[in-house]
């Protein structure tokens, strides 16, 4: 799944100029014509609720719920919603604050005595912010050798927090999006309550707000009536995506748009009134040196266009879902579809456009207009001066190249493109949707690059030379995991090998000697004093350093 930037919300009174909804009738015309490449009878597609100042304005479907016995999508149509499961966590995590039962600040060893010490406590409010260091468990367990189209289960999950070696980093000092911190919080859930998170859900959420097609799925193999099958697009046509997660907490709620409109309009009431449960479910996160996550209790506090939103994702398999709350407007919007192409950010504010509009131009910031500029002429000597390896971050660079009198760039593992001239200085490059502006020392040289918030320095890229390529070769064990890789050599590359992943190119990573990456991650191998390899460490966006000893 891609980070969201997140904006915080004010929670102060309620505008009273809300949106003003079209008819129903000429409402369900208009997102009849934007939902009309889905309403098809040979492909998959999504469920639509709106639901404004607390009521249902318009629910539909469009598409397929299953393309094997051409079960078109209704507003009853079951989907697994992903993570957009987590402000269900949070609800359930908030309410047992409310009632005295746990605290925000207690060490989660407390009810769960299984996770590892690792010197500094990690509390429930880390596990809800995502700032705990607690490894994600889809990059985590894939490296162990789960393959994305088998059974994840709550245990594999639990098991695996219990054999962590390592935090990703010190609890709170910086966020990183969990799965496997919501999976810990139902797991408390249980513990306090002594019920399963499924029972708990089901008495205190589910049955008092009538909604009785969601519960969050504990085996796999349950038959779920009424389910909107995972697709994903090949060719002209499409495949099944399978789904046999159990991740309760994270993600596996199995829900409707129907059932779904009841939350919205509770949560919507919540805020309204500031609920304390909900109250609290939208306070920030606060890392320890002060900054803002912008991420509460299972929902992210972001904007559209400069209008402020409650909001979350989900996306697992081929099931992408959201739930976006504009509090200030009492609008909310909730999309469930059943295809991975399915982008539900766009769609979901192609809708509020029908009814923010006006709001989005005088609210939006102003697009970076360098884009609009002229293109000009820039000298060949100049763009050879500009030329080079620059890098933007960890594992991440842009290597930019003159090739026909223009400048090129390309980042590690991505494509090249074309860069536009719009100064002697800056450069459009209309693939990243942004600038960069060539910075000189005074001695007049360019070694640095300015790209969105980034200053990128001019680095020299590493490249092994090729016969050096067999002291990486050997087998790698962790003993975290309980898996192995072999490296060896074929010709002039580096592979990677595991028995139950296959096989993957390792490409050197220019911004770093000894490190290599490939889809399954970032590799950097461990030197001792006498400059022998140790081991490895893999690196991923959620996970971090993780051990892998050379065995021989």
């Amino acid at each position: 799944m891609k980070a969201a930037l997140f904006l915080a919300i004010a929670l102060g009174s309620w505008s009273l100029a809300t949106a003003q909804a079209p008819t129903p009738d000429s409402l369900r015309a208009k997102l009849d014509v934007l939902f009309q490449s889905y309403n098809r009878h040979d492909g998959p597609g999504c469920a639509v609720a709106i639901i404004s100042k607390g009521k249902v304005i318009f629910t539909g479907g469009y598409g397929m719920a299953n393309l094997e016995y051409d079960i078109p999508i209704t507003p009853s149509s079951i989907f697994d919603i992903a993570s957009v499961s987590k402000q269900f966590t949070g609800w359930a995590i908030s309410t047992l604050i409310q009632e005295g039962k746990i605290s925000p600040d207690d060490d989660i060893r407390r009810y769960l005595p299984d996770v590892p010490s690792f010197g500094k406590p990690i509390t429930i409010r880390h596990l809800l912010n995502h700032i705990s260091g607690i490894r994600d468990w889809p990059m985590t367990l894939n490296l162990a050798g789960w393959r994305w189209d088998e059974v994840f289960s709550f245990q594999d999950i639990m098991r695996m927090v219990k054999y962590q070696k390592e935090l990703d980093f010190p609890p709170g000092e910086r966020f990183s999006y969990s799965n496997t911190g919501y999976n810990l919080l139902a797991a408390i859930v249980e513990k306090v309550s002594g019920q399963s998170f499924r029972e708990w859900t089901d008495e205190h959420l589910f049955r008092p707000l009538e909604m009785p097609s969601s519960h969050f799925l504990d085996d796999h193999r349950k038959i779920v009536r009424g389910l909107a099958y995972s697709y994903s697009q090949a060719g002209e046509g499409f495949i099944k995506e399978p789904d046999a997660l159990t991740a309760m907490g994270s993600s596996s709620l199995f829900t409707s748009v129907d059932d779904l409109c009841k939350w919205v309009i509770h949560f919507q009431q919540g805020m309204k009134t500031k609920d304390p449960v909900v109250t609290r479910m939208l306070e920030d996160g606060v890392l320890n040196d002060g900054s803002r996550t912008r991420y509460g209790y299972g929902l992210g506090l972001d904007a559209d266009r400069g209008v402020p939103t409650v909001s979350h994702t989900g996306g697992w398999a081929g099931y992408r879902t959201i739930i976006t709350n504009y509090p200030d407007d009492e609008l909310s919007i909730i999309l469930l579809s059943n295809t991975s192409d399915f982008d539900v950010h766009a769609w979901a504010s192609r809708i509020a456009d029908l009814f923010l509009s006006k709001k989005f131009m005088s609210a939006a910031p102003k697009p970076e207009s360098i884009a609009t500029l002229p293109t000009t002429t820039v000298g060949a000597s100049l763009l050879q001066k500009y030329s080079g390896t620059y890098q933007l971050g960890p594992g991440w660079a842009v290597t930019l190249t003159v090739e026909n009198c223009r400048l090129m760039t390309q980042a590690n593992g991505e494509d090249k493109f074309p860069m536009e001239a719009k100064s002697d200085s800056v450069f459009w490059i209309s693939a990243y949707g942004a600038s960069m502006t060539f910075m000189k020392d005074p001695e007049g040289k360019v070694n640095l690059l300015h790209y969105k918030t980034i200053y990128a320095k001019r680095i020299t890229p590493w490249r092994p030379a090729t016969g050096n390529l067999t002291q990486y070769a050997g087998t790698y064990y962790s003993n975290e995991l309980a898996t192995e890789y072999i490296v060896d050599t074929a010709g002039n590359r580096l592979m990677l090998h595991h028995r139950r992943l296959g096989d993957f190119v390792l490409e050197p990573d220019p911004t770093r000697e000894d490190q290599f990456g490939s889809s399954p991650g970032s590799f950097f191998f461990v030197r001792d004093v006498q400059q022998k390899i140790t081991g490895f460490r893999v690196s991923g966006g959620r996970v971090k350093n993780l051990w892998f000893d050379k065995t021989h």
